[in-house]
Formats: C-alpha cells, structure tokens, sequence
C-alpha cells in the first residue's frame, strides 16, 4: 500500500491506495484531518503568548508584594518605619518628592526618611537590559527619553531624579496645571509631517540608584543608625532584579557538542565560505559552471573589505561580477529580479567599522574574537558595559570611545545547527576547495541530511517526534518520569508542533486500521514552518498579484478583450516591455507594440 499526505497548517489530507507492481491499482481509504494550527486566526500570533504574557504579569505582581512586604519589615526593623500599621499608613499623607528633595539638605525625621526610601521601591525605575534593546524600538524610545531626562537635570542643576520632579512639581502655578511625574508618552508632527511617539522624559534603573546613595549619605550624617551593612541590606531589597534565564541549546547534527551561536565568528565565516562556494557562472546557453580558487578568493576578499555600522551590510551581485571580471552577458545563477545583493559577514562587517576595531579586527586570533563577541552578548546592564570598557580598553588598547561603540555593535541572534567541532571541520573542506556544504560534509565522514541509523530495528508505529528528532528540537530533561515533551523536548513553532503530531496520530490510526503502509509520500506547505513575519510578507505579496490582476482584467475591459486568465498573462507580459511612461518595444525588432496589437491576429 502507498499512503499519500499533504501536510498544512490546519489539516492533513491522506489517501491510501493499493499497489500492484508498484502502480496504483485501488482506493483503499481517504480523508481529511483538520486540526487547530495553535495560532490567533486574526494575528497569526501563537495562542501560548497571551498565557505566557498574563503569567508573567502575575509573577511580577507576586515579586513585588514580596519585595514591598520583606522592605516593610526591615525598615521597620532598622526603626525607618513605624512597626504599628497604623503609624505607617500615616505616612501615605506625607509628599514623598518633597522628602527625596529635602532629604539632600536637610536632616529628616528616621521614619520620613523610611518613606522616601519606600517611595524609591515603589518607582524603582526601568532597568536596561542592553541585550534586547538594541533591535527592540520600544528599548530604543527608552533610551531617547532616558537620555532626555538627564539633559532635563542638568538643565535644571537637579542632582537627583526625585529633586528634579520635585522641582517640576513646584513650576505648576495650580495643583490642576503640576505636570506628571510618571512617564507618558506624547506625540509630535515634526518639520517633515511625520507623527513621531516617544516619551518626554524616562527613568532608568541607575538614576534611583544613584539618588538611594546620595540620600543615604546625606542622612548617615545625621544618623548613626544608618550604618553601611543596613545600607548594603536595603539597597539589595529594593534593587535587585533576576538576570536574565539563558535559553536551552540544541545539539549539533553531527557532535555531541551544543550549537554555536550565530555570532560566533567561525558560524560566519563558514556561512559566507558556502555561499561563495555555491555561486555559479551562467550565460544564455551555456551551462552554469563554479568558481575556481582564484575568483572564489578574490570573491571573498571583496566580501570582507564590506563594513557597516548597523551589522547588515550588503554586497551586489552586479559589482561582484565585475570584481571577478565576467565576460559580457555572464551573470551569477543566484542574479535574479527579486534578488541582486549577496550579504558579507555581518560580524566582520560590524565590528572592523572604523568606529569600532577597524582593521585590527582581521589579525585577532579566532578565540579573542569569541571572547569580544560572547561578552557583547552577555552585556545586560550599564555596569557590565562599564566592565566590558576597561577590560577592552586594557586587553585591545582601544580608547574609550571606539570601546563604547564595540559594545554597542549590532550581532546575529540566534544559534547555528552546527558545534565547534563540526563548523570546523567543515569550514577547514570549504576553503581547502570549493566544495558546497554537502560535498564538504561528505569530506568530513557524514551526510548532510540522511540520518538514518541503518542498524535500527523498524518502527511499528510513529514515536513522539522529539525522540527521533533529538537533535533539532530544544533539548527535554530527559527524565523518564516526565511526559514525551518535558523528556526529549520540543520544536518551538506551535504550528510545527502541532502538525508534527497530528501527523503521528493519523498515521499511527491509519497503521491501526489497514496495517504499515509500504510507501509513504509526503508534501508539505511551504508556510508550515513559517514565521509571522515571513507568512505577513507572503500575504502582503499575494494581495499586491491580486490587486495587479484585477486592474490589468479593468484594462481588458476598456480594450474590449475577454477578461481571461491568458489574456491578463499576456497583457502582464506587454507591460513587463519597458516602464509605465513610454512606449514598449519588441525584443527582437525594436518596433513599438500598442496594448491592441498584442491581441491582434497578427
């Protein structure tokens, strides 16, 4: 029997048919599975984020009420705040911003310098986290108001934050006009008529940080309670924050090792080797041919002298060609109409900007350039930043500047499928010849797809895909106690996942049914493993075709031509001859073609 599947995003269809000599010869059986894909119908966005959002708000609200509850008691304890509840909801009475502001000059009461310090928790500020926020736009309005704030505060000779609210506060001529102290966004039209949001003003983690110790020196002179142990203990309770949890790694195709991240300088230097390696010369009749050492090298060389502050720098195809010195009419096979650019190595490309390494970036050695890139991906605050400044201003001899700018280079996301090992190896194949990427895998003893363990006993039923698929899903614990996802791990598209099983469910059943099939062929969508982004640009492609046909049928109508699937594929033919203004010439007679005489007789 042969079983036929095709694969989408919301359902399977399936038809069983019996063979005869290899030929189909009956319908055995057939039918149609439909399944949710796990994803918003309207947004496309995956069903789990609005669980995974609404939980993590309430672990924040959770980690809040316990630090506020656990800040009470050891103020109270340190004599900052009255131990009778009663006493201390008085204190709610008191303006807190005025508190912070006197608090620099003169000598407060114990418990109202405990409400300021309270106050302080409960606005404690945003805290930067630089890994994210430099491809995050809302991190980047942050940082823009943050950097406003503190124009605003030295404008106004304000040496804290809570000073300077407090000095905007008083500029209020009514309590109705006292502008807000809480972070709002406006909207501005700027000189060009475009609408730009962003926030006036925001506070970062580091302005309340510096403002808890200016107080508290500024009291501990008046206080000798106020030791530096009670300082170290309540500056730790307000102030914490869990770092970030680092994600699972996959396991490499070929190794035991774990992947290498995208920015790995050797991920990028084996991607861009197999992409130069893959392209191949081509010319009306003749067949394609690859590059020899010489040009695939010089490929290469022109590729790395590309640098780009934003990390995406691109390369055409066209100045390319006239690098490696094609003859007329030669084209690389990858030169198409939707694509003329091939993208050198990002990571090279950012980090030897003049403003960053420059040229020394190329004479580091592999490892020194992994060390500068894993401490820029582990940067999550401004003191990491700080200790990433002097360790390669100390390490590199770069000055203060071009150190701040290495930091803030823009690098991959993302891991590879390959470890170190493997990248090696392969890489080593890739630029001893020019091999593609399945002819140096070959070189290096493996398949680059073939997975199949020829001593494995047949399976008498479809298994959880993560047990079969170990090394291309986010690795499980592994523990037998645990279900088949938590034990061997999963993929992280819900649509993938879903899919994956449903195709375990139906062809198991059908194995139930009629028995092991002896052939299964299988078709897959295209947007099964999609991104939204990705199915967005194909929706927005499909309604421009569909708009397009619809207005050359309205052209037909005008002409008088029947208004069919041929005549719009003809008339988008004509219109492809030259541009929208001007006549369209014949390629091979050069005489002008009207839109009537392509559906003439003639």
């Amino acid at each position: 029997m042969r079983l036929g599947l095709d694969i989408g995003t919301s359902s399977i269809g399936w038809w069983l048919y019996r063979l005869e000599n290899g030929t189909p010869a009956a319908v055995v059986d057939g039918g149609v599975r439909i399944f949710s894909d796990g994803r918003v119908a309207k947004t496309g966005a995956s069903l789990a984020v609005a669980r995974r959002e609404a939980r993590a708000a309430r672990r924040r609200r959770d980690r809040y009420l316990r630090r506020r509850t656990v800040l009470m008691q050891r103020l109270a304890g340190a004599g900052l705040m009255p131990e009778a509840p009663a006493a201390a909801k008085a204190l709610e009475r008191l303006d807190p911003y005025a508190l912070r502001a006197k608090g620099l000059d003169e000598k407060l009461p114990l418990t109202h310098f405990g409400r300021a310090l309270f106050h302080l928790n409960q606005r404690r500020g945003f805290k930067s986290n630089r890994k994210t926020d430099r491809s995050n736009e809302e991190g980047g309005m942050i940082s823009k108001g943050t950097e406003r704030l503190d124009l605003e505060m030295m404008a106004n000779h304000a040496r804290t934050l809570g000073e300077f609210l407090h000095m905007r506060r008083q500029k209020a001529e009514t309590p109705r006009q006292t502008p807000p102290v809480r972070t709002r966004t406006t909207t501005l039209t700027l000189a060009n008529h475009k609408v730009e949001t962003r926030y006036d003003f925001y506070p970062d983690r580091r302005h309340l940080e510096e403002e808890f110790h200016t107080l508290w020196q500024a009291q501990a002179k008046h206080h000798p309670a106020l030791t530096d142990e009670l300082r170290d203990t309540l500056f730790e309770t307000i102030f914490y924050q869990r770092p970030l949890k680092a994600p699972k790694v996959g396991q490499c195709l070929f190794t035991d090792e774990r992947r290498l991240p995208k920015a790995h300088p050797l991920t990028q230097r084996r991607v861009l080797f197999e992409t130069v390696n893959s392209l191949r010369i081509t010319a009306d009749g003749q067949e394609s041919k690859p590059l020899g050492m010489e040009l695939r090298d010089i490929a290469i060389h022109f590729l790395d002298s590309k640098n780009s502050l934003n990390g995406k720098p691109k390369a055409t195809l066209k100045t390319l060609g006239k690098k490696l010195k094609l003859r007329q009419g030669e084209r690389f096979t990858l030169e198409t109409a939707a694509r003329d650019t091939i993208a050198p190595d990002p990571v090279r490309a950012s980090l030897s900007h003049p403003s960053r390494f420059g040229p020394r970036w190329s004479t580091l050695s592999d490892r020194d350039q992994w060390r500068v890139v894993r401490r820029i991906r582990n940067v999550q605050s401004e003191k990491c930043a700080d200790v990433l400044t002097s360790w390669l201003v100390s390490r590199f001899g770069l000055d203060d500047t071009h150190a701040r700018e290495v930091i803030s280079a823009p690098l991959p996301e993302g891991y590879s499928r390959l470890g170190e090992t493997a990248t090696r190896n392969i890489l080593a194949h890739l630029k001893a010849e020019v091999l593609t990427y399945n002819q140096a895998v070959a070189a290096c003893g493996w398949h680059h797809s073939d997975e199949r363990d020829p001593k494995a006993s047949p399976l008498m039923s479809l298994p959880y895909y993560g047990k079969i698929l170990e090394r291309h899903v986010i690795p499980g614990s592994y523990d037998q106690n645990d279900d088949d996802i938590t034990r061997y791990g999963r993929i992280t598209n819900p649509t993938v996942h879903i899919g994956l099983n449903q195709v375990r469910r139906l062809v198991n059943k059908i194995i139930e049914v009629h028995g092991k099939p002896d052939q299964i062929v299988v078709e897959l969508a295209r947007e099964l493993k999609q991104n939204d982004k990705q199915k967005a640009e194909i929706q927005k492609s499909i309604k421009a075709n569909t708009n397009a046909a619809i207005e050359r049928g309205t052209k037909l109508d005008e002409l008088g031509v029947p208004n069919t699937g041929a005549n719009r594929a003809r008339y988008k033919l004509w219109e492809e001859l030259g541009p929208a203004i001007g006549p369209r010439c014949c390629p091979y007679t050069g005489k002008t073609i009207s839109a009537a005489m392509i559906f003439t007789p003639d």
